[in-house]
């Protein structure tokens, strides 16, 4: 998965709100930087760009370098319309006139898909100026219907710009460089939701290559059989002082939270084999180690996946 992700010219993450896809979005990006490719990791639209925690810049339209091999950008209607009306209208004082024209913008602005397809435009003219581009893309219910646009807009078009550009976007699509990440937690809802996402992408943008799944903060299996046969004493002792109850319940909080992640796996492998797993990270430097701190660790548990399917380690 890591080593295909790293060949792609365009990679998509989403997953449900608070998952961490802006975190393994600006990972990925890190270590495909250190690999040596010119690497961008894009928001969309967003009006408090996450990143700014992560990389203490705060992404502007135009890409920011980060490192030599590492820029940061937030895609942003307004910008991404006028340089899509230059290229459309190729006459300044036209797109001017326009811009000025506040019933045009208007218009525009309410043209149903033509906010999608004026950013995924600008996404796609973005890969030829770089290596590799990293969309970290709204939360999946938005993301659903972001990406299904350019086919409703080649339905409802039968020609004219807009027709032209999501004819564009679906063909790069379906290259087989770009493919799609949905981060996950080993939570009922949240695996629901990111199944049912999977799915839906599969059936309604038949194009684009199944998505990869990377389940966040899972827990890997750390009991031993005597720690279980412990916890099953004392949860049948009847005295139990404060300090063992305090054992019994974190001890059966953990074994809860290695049982979620083993079941969460298991539904995963139903649909696809396409998976990675990332433990529980901590901040490092402490509490207030930051985003950036659990970045840092993503970045190098990525770094170290890599190197061991490469036999290195």
């Amino acid at each position: 998965m890591l080593s295909k992700l790293l060949q792609s010219r365009l990679v998509f993450v989403t997953g449900k709100g608070g998952v961490g896809k802006t975190s393994f979005s600006a990972a990925l990006g890190m270590v495909s930087a250190t690999q040596g490719k010119k690497t961008l990791v894009v928001e969309v639209d967003n009006f408090h760009p996450s990143l700014t925690s992560i990389f203490q810049i705060k992404p502007q339209y135009k890409p920011t370098k980060i490192t030599s091999m590492l820029s940061i950008c937030n895609i942003v209607w307004k910008e991404a319309l006028e340089d899509w009306l230059y290229q459309t209208i190729p006459i300044s004082h036209v797109v001017r006139l326009i811009r000025k024209n506040k019933i045009a913008m208007l218009f525009l602005d309410a043209t149903p898909g033509a906010r999608e397809i004026v950013i995924l435009s600008k996404i796609v003219e973005l890969c030829d100026q770089f290596d590799q581009v990293i969309v970290d893309l709204p939360a999946s219910g938005h993301a659903l219907g972001f990406l299904r646009v350019p086919i409703t807009a080649i339905k409802l078009m039968r020609s004219g710009p807009i027709h032209e550009r999501a004819k564009q976007v679906l063909k790069v699509f379906g290259h087989h460089h770009t493919n799609m990440v949905l981060v996950a937690l080993p939570e009922e809802m949240v695996i629901n939701e990111t199944l049912e996402f999977w799915q839906k992408i599969h059936k309604e943008i038949p194009a684009m290559q199944p998505p990869h799944i990377v389940l966040n903060r899972a827990s890997l299996p750390s009991l031993s059989e005597e720690e279980e046969n412990l916890l099953n004493m004392l949860e049948q002792s009847s005295s139990q002082s404060s300090s063992l109850r305090e054992i019994l319940r974190a001890g059966r909080w953990e074994q809860g939270l290695e049982n979620a992640t083993v079941e969460a796996q298991e539904r995963i492998k139903k649909i696809t084999s396409s998976d990675l797993l990332f433990t529980r990270l901590g901040k490092l430097g402490g509490l207030g180690g930051g985003n950036n701190k659990i970045v840092q660790q993503m970045q190098a548990a990525i770094t170290r996946s890599i190197q061991k399917q490469r036999g290195q380690v």
